[in-house]
């Protein structure tokens, strides 16, 4: 019997500046091909969102492929092998992969090779499974090699975290904690401050709806910020700038405030780099991809013993998709924003 298959496809290119949202995707049913040699088929579990996926989806040149028209739209998630032709994987086995915004997903995994598109069988999976698209996952990953690769944290030192309650700043807030700093999370409503300080641990939040900024930054790290872990981009960064201590990092993570295709202004303040012998860096998680085991391992073993908060937030149902991605661009995120499409096996 043939099976069915439920996809979000796209059917539109944003805008620059332009909301991503239902009106980009259709819902479409499809027939699950049979599987070819070396092929597997997969039940995905659960998706994650990214920032970077409404990049994906525009016409406007970027450092990530672009979906075409027409086609299922990309995004890692989890998900159980059903069927397999690849003798590295059987049924049942848990996988985590660029899986598609989908029900069910046919993979070659021998043609996806060890970067993006790779396919990874987790072979002590933990339960919820969505902690493999979290802390688990490229979102752990990116926070904890953004914070001590490139930020060098050290303890005492005061770090700044922009979207701190977002799905990399909630993780990089609890990091920076265990390793002894003095964190500072800037955040977007008077609930995401609470939150951040009484269960992330933080040791302020500023809001920036509703602060000044610029002197809560002075009030805050009179001594300057020795790291600041940016998120954001735009008015935020250029603020930051004026305020670093001698020899800061500024990690340069992401830029949701001007992610969805604007004109992106540089940062005026950027002479204080050279005042204060700071050093401001962009990164890749992808190219610490073979590095990962560095930080699952104690963010796992954390995790068993409760010690750390997976800070998920989980919608339910693949229809859910194209909003749970317009939430990252809007704020209506508490942490990692994830679809759970299927229950955990």
């Amino acid at each position: 019997m043939t099976m069915r298959n439920l996809a979000w496809t796209l059917s539109a290119h944003p805008e620059p500046g332009e909301l991503i949202g239902k009106r980009h995707f259709a819902l479409v049913e499809q027939s699950v091909p049979s599987l070819g040699a070396g092929q597997i088929l997969v039940r995905i579990i659960a998706l994650g969102t990214s920032p970077a996926q409404r990049a994906y989806t525009s016409a406007a040149p970027a450092m990530h492929p672009k979906v075409p028209l027409g086609a299922v739209m990309r995004g890692r998630g989890v998900g159980v092998v059903l069927q397999s032709n690849d003798s590295a994987f059987r049924p049942d086995d848990i996988v985590e992969a660029a899986l598609g915004w989908q029900e069910f997903a046919v993979l070659t995994p021998s043609l996806a090779g060890d970067g993006i598109l790779r396919v990874a069988k987790l072979a002590n999976p933990l339960r919820p499974l969505t902690r493999h698209l979290g802390v688990l996952g490229g979102t752990g990953a990116t926070a904890w090699f953004g914070l001590f690769e490139v930020g060098q944290a050290k303890p005492a030192e005061t770090v700044v975290i922009s979207a701190a309650a977002g799905g990399v700043g909630s993780i990089a807030v609890q990091l920076a904690k265990r390793r002894g700093c003095r964190v500072i999370g800037i955040v977007g409503s008077e609930a995401k401050a609470r939150w951040i300080t009484s269960v992330l641990g933080a040791n302020a939040a500023i809001d920036y709806k509703r602060d000044d900024v610029a002197q809560r930054l002075r009030e805050l790290c009179p001594d300057g910020i020795d790291v600041y872990f940016d998120n954001v981009g735009g008015a935020l960064l250029d603020i930051a700038l004026t305020n670093l201590a001698l020899h800061a990092r500024v990690v340069i993570c992401g830029f949701i405030a001007t992610a969805q295709g604007e004109l992106i202004a540089g940062p005026r303040h950027y002479p204080n780099l050279l005042r204060k012998r700071a050093r401001m860096e962009g990164f890749f998680v992808m190219d610490y991809l073979k590095r990962w085991d560095e930080a699952h391992k104690p963010l796992r073993a954390w995790l068993d013993e409760g010690a750390f908060d997976p800070a998920e937030d989980v919608e339910q149902g693949l229809e859910r998709m194209p909003d749970a991605l317009a939430s990252l661009f809007t704020g209506g995120n508490c942490g990692i924003k994830l679809c759970r499409v299927a229950a955990d096996p």
